[in-house]
């Protein structure tokens, strides 16, 4: 069973709500979302782009400006070299587009996943050379790759880092590549007041800059949806100044008017997503193909479709991306059936640290299948799959087990290996795949209470006390993503009137709720694993199958999102967890 958490709440309630016209309830979550003063309350409420900060007060910025200026006046080649994933394409894009915009000759290359692997490579610098390039810029990457810089130097060649990953450090002191300059908020010595930019948020600032020195805002609406979109997709906080990215990149995207790449419209068009474009559409569903061609094929296609001008070339290329997102669907499928076969065996209660080897799972999906391994079971979770030489890994984990620390004490037996805490990926021969299982278990130091999974809700609230004045409000918080999640309720002794199985798979379960003599309808996406594990473990797996022949009456606690239903106009509570 889960473990339910939630924060208490001190402030005065109602004066947020007079001040703001809003319920009292809504201004809790306000607070609880860690909003204690009107300056943050007001920004968080108001994302206007004019509250950006400047970008003169990120360190690199203003050399790297000066640096890219000249050198388009001066009509140097410059090679922008970013990564495989959403955000690595999207930052390519900015720098490409933004070059193009200031008049400079300007190409790109995105590393291939299997091929290259992650981040900037010597003979990367080599070949920019080889092509005439005088100036080489990075974007997410390049803070762990000392070599290549180095190269550049060798070469003569002008060398602009910009990345958003943490610096390497030895004894506390940070690490920073030889580069002509550095862009990167999380060096030492940057005073930047918001630290989480991703790697296209960086690129962004340094052409607001370049762009804001002769007062011209073209760039705003040519560059600044393609920050929102890397900014969703690389999973980094929705709040403070990517809040204001996000809110304002979506009013873009939504507006065709306003949103002039036409790659990016034929996706959206391909994809059926309207003129009301949020973060679940980019996040869960545009994203996704462009990862796809990463994962299966070449990034480069991402980058193809965002610098394709022609209409119908467009389309044929957005439709090439869902394709392929379809057919990484279809693998990640196959390889998490495996997964949770071979997961299902394990004693995770002796031996919590799951490792799962896929012999013919494709290395690129190892990530996804390994978070919903972790997500399922909530244990640490390794996917290994079969690579060109040896085994090749990717972990997720859960809060209190480090992953890359754990990898660190296993070294001996890894071929190479990085990460944070959360993620990390690595490779190691085939025949230390049992050493590597049994020294992470072994190892393993987290406690029994580390191993439930806390779930957080913002308030316990009857389901009278919601109104359609409330939801409406609740949609204010938007966009929602990492760090800024939908508002969860929580209303312990409801009691379950009526169930009504549905769905393709009748996974869905429709209910009459009664709470404090109201009725209320309510559904559950998950039936099988929310309502009915709730009522199995309360009541009994005979009760459950009753219940869905009718006989119901039954009490639960519940978590729950309130929404209003489009068909019938009324309140709908969509219940997330029970017990």
């Amino acid at each position: 069973m889960k473990r339910w958490v939630s924060k208490r709440c001190g402030a005065d309630l109602a004066k947020i709500a007079s001040r703001y016209n809003i319920t009292e309830i809504f201004a809790e979550i306000l607070v609880k979302r860690g909003l204690y003063t009107w300056e943050t309350m007001d920004k968080y409420l108001f994302p206007d782009i004019g509250l950006m900060y400047n970008p003169c007060l990120m360190k690199g910025v203003k050399e790297a400006g000066t640096l890219l200026s000249d050198a388009i006046k001066k009509g140097v080649k410059i090679k922008v070299i970013g990564d495989y994933d959403v955000d690595g394409v999207m930052s390519s894009y900015i720098l490409t587009r933004g070059i193009k915009l200031l008049g400079g000759d300007v190409s790109y290359r995105i590393p291939h996943r299997v091929k290259d692997g992650y981040g900037i490579r010597s003979y990367m610098v080599d070949e920019a050379y080889s092509d005439g390039a005088g100036m080489v810029i990075t974007c997410d990457n390049g803070i762990s790759a000392p070599d290549a810089a180095l190269r550049a130097k060798e070469l003569g060649i002008t060398y602009i880092l910009t990345d958003h990953h943490e610096v390497p450090s030895e004894d506390g002191v940070g690490i920073i590549p030889e580069a002509d300059a550095v862009v990167n908020p999380k060096q030492d010595g940057c005073g930047y007041p918001f630290k989480q930019l991703c790697g296209a948020g960086v690129v962004y600032k340094i052409f607001s800059y370049i762009f804001g020195q002769n007062n011209d805002n073209s760039y705003i609406e040519e560059l600044l949806p393609f920050a929102a979109i890397a900014t969703i997709c690389d999973v980094v906080p929705l709040v403070d100044e990517n809040r204001i990215i996000v809110s304002n990149g979506l009013k873009m995207l939504s507006d065709r008017s306003v949103m002039k790449n036409t790659g990016m419209r034929a996706l959206l068009d391909e994809l059926q997503i309207g003129d009301k474009v949020n973060s679940g559409n980019i996040g869960f569903r545009a994203g996704p193909c462009i990862n796809a061609a990463g994962r299966l094929a070449d990034a480069s296609m991402g980058m193809e479709l965002l610098l394709e001008e022609d209409e119908i070339a467009a389309q044929k290329r957005a439709r090439g991306l869902v394709m392929f997102n379809e057919e990484r669907k279809a693998m990640t499928e196959r390889a998490e059936e495996e997964a949770d076969k071979q997961a299902s065996q394990m004693d995770i209660q002796n031996q919590p640290v799951i490792v799962v080897y896929l012999k013919d799972c494709h290395e690129s999906v190892a990530g996804i299948v390994a978070g919903r391994v972790r997500e399922k079971y909530y244990r640490p979770s390794y996917i290994l799959t079969k690579g060109e030489k040896g085994l090749k890994g990717s972990g997720r984990s859960i809060p209190g087990y480090h992953m890359q620390a754990e990898l660190m004490k296993c070294q001996d037996i890894l071929t190479e290996f990085g990460g944070h805490a959360m993620a990390a990926g690595f490779s190691l021969p085939e025949e230390n795949l049992d050493k590597f299982r049994e020294t992470l278990n072994n190892q393993c130091c987290l406690t029994p209470d580390e191993m439930v999974e806390s779930v957080r809700f913002d308030m316990e609230a009857k389901l009278a006390d919601i109104s359609k004045e409330l939801v409406t409000q609740l949609k204010w918080l938007e966009p929602f993503g990492e760090a800024n999640e939908r508002a969860v309720f929580a209303k312990r002794g409801v009691i379950i009137k009526s169930l009504y199985m549905c769905g393709k798979e009748n996974q869905i379960a429709r209910l009459k709720l009664e709470d404090e003599g109201n009725m209320f309808d309510a559904v559950d996406f998950n039936a099988e694993k929310c309502v009915g594990r709730a009522v199995i473990e309360r009541y009994g797996k005979e009760t459950w199958g009753l219940m869905k022949n009718g006989m119901c009456g039954q009490v639960i606690d519940i978590l729950y999102i309130p929404d209003i239903n489009e068909m019938y106009g009324n309140i709908q509570f969509k219940i997330l967890d029970c017990r």
